[in-house]
């Protein structure tokens, strides 16, 4: 991950993703926060897969300290 990630970026959407019921709401979110963290390809594909979504939940649980 890189040294100049904007933690309430990433927190703002993970929280949107984990409160909306549209998985493609979630999907975009979790696309979003992904990207800027470089955990996936910024390719304009947010029809993440199960492990992209998790993997994007796991990196944003480590950055955040755990906090949700």
């Amino acid at each position: 991950m890189p040294e100049d990630i904007n933690k309430s970026y990433v927190q703002r959407y993970v929280d949107k993703a984990r409160s909306t019921e549209s998985e493609g709401e979630k999907n975009n979110c979790l696309y979003r926060a992904g990207t800027h963290m470089e955990v996936i390809d910024c390719n304009g594909d947010d029809n993440l897969t199960s492990e992209q979504r998790q993997a994007v939940l796991d990196a944003a649980d480590k950055l955040l300290g755990g906090s949700k």
